[in-house]
């Protein structure tokens, strides 16, 4: 794959020190610096640490700010941080990279819990705003809501990014300055051109269905059937258990070496349109069952007439499904004479090391697939893609431009 000579560049270090880890970012950043200050003037930073580091986020942001003083640095402290080839996790990490965009292109916004307004001023953007990464706190109340009424608002439906910090713990985000709460991130306009994918990883355990009746949290009945029996039907439980009102018994029926994993279940809106693998669908816990009434409890809110399919985590999976958006993206960037000039991915804290093995494995799939392309991001305890927020999902998205813009 063809990589752009626009400069898009990044660094990455762990250590216990703030200082020296700064240092060795700044060193690696420095490296293809250009030799005037032009690309610097409209630069763009994403900047993400690991959780360790969340009280040295503004330190960290300053050091940077003296080194690259024409750049606007956004970002976060998360839970992962990650590059191209490597992920971080549970010591003090740092990923950086330098984006090289049109002044005029891309606007930094932060906001309230409810809805930041990005479109309040139109002055700072030369054209309207089809995309953003978007940082949310995962303690903001009402985030479904205001993730879809922000992509709403930019028309497109077009976002990309992920929760930060705990349910007890607001994180802090980096937008110019350090905030906290709410939605922050980077309004693009139409100069920067964008490919997304996601990948969720799940293998289906049986045929899709529709919910046809429940209430809250709770999935009452499937296909116009008893929620319970569906899924016992399609994990193939038979005989007494199948028909159970004992609870451990029916436990004890189910096949756990295809559950260790965990059991989940995807909804889809009726009307969505079919995508390849799980990515139409939001993919949620099944988190018990009522054996005396036949009940499903479930980690979201469906709808009647959700489209749902029950599916576990699967390792294999998760490779092939993470190889295909790869290739899809490699594919659309040769067919339309295209140069990848940097990458942004957003992972699930529960993939990583948790679902490919090892650590490393996810982000050296992506390197395999794509070359050792300018990349930074972080894990996640929720995934945001277009208008929802998915679980157990990687969001990975390409700057790219035509190649004989590049040639200009």
């Amino acid at each position: 794959m063809t990589l752009s000579t626009r400069t898009f560049r990044h660094g990455h270090a762990a250590h216990g020190d703030w200082h020296e880890l700064t240092r060795r970012v700044i060193s690696q950043l420095s490296t293809r610096e250009p030799a005037g200050d032009s690309a610097l003037v409209a630069g763009l930073g994403l900047l993400y640490v690991t959780e360790g580091l969340s009280d040295s986020l503004p330190s960290i942001a300053s050091t940077l700010g003296e080194r690259f003083p024409g750049v606007r640095w956004v970002g976060a402290a998360a839970h992962g941080v990650c590059v191209c080839g490597a992920e971080y996790a549970g010591e003090p990490a740092l990923v950086a990279m330098i984006c090289e965009l049109p002044a005029d292109s891309w606007r930094v916004f932060s906001g309230s819990p409810r809805l930041p307004a990005i479109d309040a001023d139109r002055g700072g953007m030369a054209v309207r705003t089809p995309a953003a990464l978007v940082h949310a706190d995962s303690a903001s109340a009402a985030l479904p809501e205001s993730i879809a009424g922000l992509a709403h608002r930019l028309g497109s439906g077009f976002l990309f990014g992920g929760l930060v910090g705990g349910a007890e713990s607001r994180g802090p985000q980096l937008a110019g300055g350090i905030v906290h709460g709410g939605l922050s991130g980077v309004a693009f306009g139409e100069q920067v051109r964008l490919l997304s994918r996601i990948t969720q990883g799940c293998a289906p355990i049986s045929r899709e269905h529709v919910v046809s009746a429940c209430t809250s949290h709770y999935i009452e009945r499937l296909d116009e059937r008893p929620a319970l029996d569906v899924l016992l039907d399609d994990l193939g439980v038979r005989g007494a258990a199948r028909d159970s009102r004992d609870g451990e018994e029916i436990l004890r029926a189910l096949p756990a070496e295809r559950l260790s994993r965990g059991l989940m279940i995807g909804f889809a809106p009726p009307g969505a349109a079919r995508g390849i693998g799980f990515g139409d669908y939001v993919v949620r816990n099944v988190l018990g069952i009522d054996p005396q009434n036949r009940v499903l409890a479930v980690s979201t809110v469906p709808r009647q007439g959700d489209r749902a399919m029950f599916c576990t985590r699967d390792q294999q999976a998760a490779r092939a499904d993470l190889v295909r958006v790869c290739t899809e993206l490699r594919e659309e960037i040769e067919s339309g004479e295209l140069n990848a000039l940097g990458a942004h991915y957003v992972s699930c804290v529960a993939r990583g090391e948790h679902l490919f093995g090892a650590a490393g494995v996810e982000l050296g799939i992506v390197a395999h697939n794509l070359g050792e392309i300018p990349l930074v991001g972080f894990f996640a305890n929720g995934e945001i893609a277009h208008d929802r927020i998915y679980g157990y999902t990687g969001v990975l998205t390409l700057f790219v431009e035509q190649r004989n813009a590049a040639a200009r």
